[in-house]
């Protein structure tokens, strides 16, 4: 195994950029300023270490927070590698069969991101890895404890001898981290992407669930709704199509469901739960669920108020429309 702990640092401008990635239209979450990154072996003893500071393109100018934050300067980044060389000698010194792991889920989608806005090879990771996810299954967190990587090496009483916010020195206390967790085996445990959102949609489900169903890479947010492929089910007991209801509720901040009948077992509830884990793409866990008297009210006087609202927002639209 090729394990990289890695941190990145990025830049962003005073307003939102979007880019087109194969028709999709995306907001970009950051240009890439800074990477640190670790080689490591299954202890996480550190083998070899990259550290470069990028000249970034896009946000040409250092946001006054990020400034803040990491202590870089205008300079810094004037004299920074440009960063599609940087982001090409960061690929080449890490490697085709490089695996990630990073102390949370934020930088992959953003090195992703800039991977594509520099036309190099966005696939590149293929695996990685949420290391508070493996921190967790070993130090439950208990209550008002923090999960920033700063709390942490406190919490275990790491020495701070690099500056929070650096990229290298945040990849390495990182693998001071990993280095008290059971590594080896956290990472042959750790869920694939399908299990992992799986898990997010059956979080908290107490009913009965039927037909659970993934799907990945899709372009479009609202392909739950609008792709046959997804949505399209049968009746978990005969089999006959369901009939969908054209309303849509949320569930959580990345959940979807409404009711689908079937003509002989009545009303269930189709639900999703989505994610884009790596800044480019929607991800889908799908399921049947079953419906309690208790469920099913609350749904129909949700339904009620969407419809009211979709009204209004009509009448709106069209008396702006003959004004």
């Amino acid at each position: 195994m090729n394990l990289i702990v890695f941190d990145l640092e990025w830049n962003m401008g005073n307003a939102p950029k979007t880019f087109n990635y194969h028709g999709a239209e995306l907001t970009l979450r950051g240009e890439i300023i800074q990477i640190g990154a670790a080689r490591v072996d299954e202890n996480g003893d550190v083998l070899d270490t990259f550290e470069m500071t990028l000249r970034p393109r896009i946000f040409r100018k250092l946001h006054w927070r990020i400034a803040e934050v990491t202590g870089l300067s205008q300079g810094d980044l004037e004299a920074g590698v440009p960063i599609a060389e940087g982001l090409r000698r960061f690929q080449e010194w890490a490697g085709p069969d490089a695996e990630f792991a990073e102390w949370g889920l934020d930088d992959v989608p953003v090195l992703k991101q800039n991977l594509f806005l520099y036309n190099m090879d966005e696939s590149w990771p293929t695996r990685w890895y949420d290391l508070q996810q493996i921190f967790l299954k070993n130090f439950p967190r208990g209550e008002g404890e923090g999960l920033t990587l700063e709390s942490v090496v406190d919490r275990l009483g790491i020495e701070h001898d690099g500056d929070f916010h650096n990229a290298l020195d945040d990849a390495l206390y990182t693998t001071k981290i990993c280095r008290r967790l059971p590594l080896a085996q956290g990472i042959a445990e750790y869920p694939d992407p399908a299990a992992q959102l799986t898990a997010a949609l059956l979080n908290n489900t107490d009913t009965e669930t039927y037909d659970i169903q993934t799907y990945f890479d899709r372009l479009d947010h609202d392909a739950y709704k609008n792709d046959p492929a997804l949505y399209q089910v049968g009746c978990p007991f005969c089999g006959k199509p369901l009939v969908l209801n054209d309303i849509w509720l949320k569930r959580g901040n990345t959940g979807y469901y409404t009711e689908a009948t079937c003509p002989d077992h009545g009303p269930w509830f189709l639900r999703f739960k989505l994610n884009r884990r790596d800044g480019l793409h929607w991800n889908f866990a799908r399921c049947i669920e079953t419906v309690r008297p208790e469920s099913y009210a609350r749904y129909k006087k949700l339904e009620k108020s969407q419809r009211e609202r979709i009204r209004m927002k009509a009448e709106r639209a069209g008396k702006k429309t003959q004004e």
